[in-house]
């Protein structure tokens, strides 16, 4: 039997983001295509600006991980909001 989710949650074992399916054909595509783009561009850079190809590399994935986290929580809260309004009718008088 599947454990209660409350005592998942409880316990820290319920991680969305172990979970995250970016493992599509196009996406790992789109990443090998990237990955090569960056390696190209850092063949034509000096030190300076391999460092600040890093730096820009690091905060743009930084505002992802923010990004992907705040839908999260968007989506949290309107599945919520969908099962508290779905709840709405089952109220006894």
């Amino acid at each position: 039997m599947e454990q209660d989710i409350l005592k998942q949650l409880y316990f820290g074992e319920i991680v969305p983001w172990e979970n995250r399916n970016d493992k599509t054909p196009e996406m790992a595509e789109l990443a090998e295509r990237i990955d090569g783009e960056i390696e190209r561009l850092k063949g034509l850079l000096d030190s300076e600006g391999k460092a600040l190809l890093e730096k820009l590399l690091d905060d743009a994935s930084d505002l992802e991980c923010k990004t992907i986290c705040e839908g999260f929580k968007d989506g949290f809260r309107l599945g919520a909001q969908i099962t508290a309004a779905s709840m709405e009718g089952l109220k006894k008088p």
